[in-house]
This record gives C-alpha cells, sequence and structure tokens, in this order.
C-alpha cells in the first residue's frame, strides 16, 4: 500500500488525484490522472507535502465587490468573487474581503501533496509576480521520469462554493503566473465530482500549445476563460468531495478532500507558479 508522507518546510510550497484520502491512507484511484510520461495506471501515487510558508491559510471573506483593492496597476486585482488557490499574504490583504475561497494550502482545509515525489523542491529568489518579497510554488522536476502534485481540499463547505463557478462560467476567468527558462510543458488538470479531467496545458511560443509563456526567468501573466475548462465538461456540483466535513469539524487526519487542480511538468524542468486563482474581472 502507498503512503503519505508529510514534510514540513518553509517557502517552497508543494503539491493527488480527484478524491484524496488521509494522509495515512492509501490515495483514491477516483479520477485525477497522472503525468502522460508515467508509465502506470491513474493511481497518481504517494504523496509528500510541505506546506504553506507564505501563502496563507483558509480564512474566508464573503464575496462581492466591496471592499479590496479596487484601483490596482494589475487589472487582475481590479476583479471581484476571487477563489484563490495561490497567493502571498501581502497581495491577499488588498483583496481580502473580495474572497470566496481561499483554497490556499494551510495543512489543515487544504494540502499541497507531491505524487511520488516526483518533484523536488526549488527555490524563491526575488520579488513574486506581484512585486512582493514573498514566496510562491517552486518545483524542480525529480529523477523518476514523470512529475504530479495536486491542492486537495478537505473543507466542505470551501468546495461546495466553487459550485457557483460551473454554473456560471461565463462570468469567471482562472488567472496564473509562471517563469522559467526550460522548455517544459505544465498541464493543469481540474477535476469534476465523478474525477474526470479538464486541462489547460501551458507550452512555449513554438510548441504550437494555445496557452504559453516566454521562456526568459520573467513572470508571464496567462489568463483563461473558464468556459475553455466548462466546454471539456468541467462541472463543480454539490457534493463535491464526498467524506468531506464541515471547517469548524476539519481535523488534522481529513476525510474526503477534492483535488481542485493538480500539476504536471512532464520529465524534466522546473515549476515556478504564483498568483493562481479564477475570479470575475472588471468590466
Amino acid at each position: 500500500m502507498k503512503k503519505f508522507l508529510s514534510i514540513f518546510a518553509a517557502v517552497a510550497l508543494v503539491f493527488a488525484m480527484a478524491s484524496c484520502e488521509e494522509p495515512v491512507e492509501e490515495p483514491n484511484n477516483n479520477g485525477g490522472g497522472n503525468n502522460t510520461e508515467q508509465p502506470g495506471g491513474n493511481e497518481g501515487g504517494g504523496n509528500t507535502e510541505q506546506p504553506g510558508g507564505n501563502e496563507g491559510g483558509n480564512t474566508e471573506q464573503p464575496g462581492g465587490n466591496e471592499g479590496g483593492n479596487t484601483d490596482s496597476d494589475y487589472a487582475c486585482l481590479n476583479g471581484s468573487d476571487y477563489y484563490l488557490i495561490s497567493m502571498d499574504a501581502v497581495t491577499y490583504e488588498s483583496i481580502k474581503n473580495k474572497v470566496v475561497a481561499d483554497i490556499r494550502t494551510d495543512d489543515y482545509n487544504t494540502h499541497l501533496w507531491i505524487w511520488d515525489n516526483t518533484y523536488v523542491a526549488g527555490s524563491c529568489s526575488g520579488p513574486n509576480y506581484f512585486g512582493e518579497v514573498e514566496g510562491w510554488i517552486s518545483l524542480n522536476v525529480g529523477t523518476i521520469g514523470w512529475s504530479g502534485a495536486g491542492f486537495c481540499c478537505y473543507n466542505a463547505d470551501t468546495l461546495a462554493k466553487l459550485t457557483t463557478i460551473t454554473t456560471s462560467p461565463a462570468d469567471y476567468t482562472f488567472h496564473i503566473a509562471l517563469k522559467s527558462q526550460d522548455d517544459a510543458v505544465h498541464t493543469l488538470v481540474f477535476y469534476s465530482n465523478d474525477g474526470s479531467e479538464s486541462k489547460i496545458e501551458i507550452g512555449t511560443p513554438t510548441s504550437g500549445h494555445v496557452y504559453n509563456y516566454e521562456r526568459n526567468g520573467e513572470w508571464c501573466e496567462i489568463e483563461v476563460p473558464m468556459t475553455y475548462l466548462t466546454g471539456q465538461g468541467l462541472l463543480w456540483a454539490p457534493g463535491l468531495g464526498a467524506g468531506s466535513v464541515a471547517g469548524d469539524n476539519v481535523t488534522t487526519t481529513p476525510t474526503g478532500g477534492h483535488n481542485v487542480m493538480a500539476v504536471l511538468s512532464g520529465a524534466t524542468g522546473a515549476l515556478n507558479l504564483d498568483a493562481c486563482f479564477i475570479y470575475k474581472p472588471a468590466k
């Protein structure tokens, strides 16, 4: 039986499948596909975790347009109804009154599990996407020949809020910032209730992928309409994360859980990820 291992580290964050088990149990095979370079089946493997560092935790605020930063130099911070996956604590403070659901890793409500030790911790040097000297997710692909990791949320209250997004997908946009100097193709996988997958593949300007970014070591912003994912069948419906419990009842050995998003980076390369969230852009 494959086991989960939890490791405590400070800045480099680390990322199992659509349905997540307790850290000491074998992972559920319900959904959550693997990196295409992996020779095996759909298990995704054992999980190693490094906690959230400067990410912050699941502090949820009412959504809507009131409060928060409404005049930022970053257009992506001038919207409303934020569902956070990765954001530094300083930037979070500027929009906290517009956050509907906080899915940032806090090693309690949400864990960031690495599958089969396929990534190793990278390093954060310099400012993040928003110009803050704060941490971001920095991972290097290991030597196993594939890579995969996932954001697994165990809070039923938080997961229930995601249903609004796929009910009205035309209102929402997925935002992510990436930087690197290699040619790795990163695949973002989003899981429906039944474990089926919807994907965004992010390549280089010459790789032929719809979504891509310059590999010059500088932060690059990518935005994807949520209709791109719902067009592939993404559906977050009531009951997401079967077996999860209400926020006040989440324990250090949580039950249920749902992988909101996973990342696959192939057999080689580095992943530097920041400013990852779903939101309503300003009209």
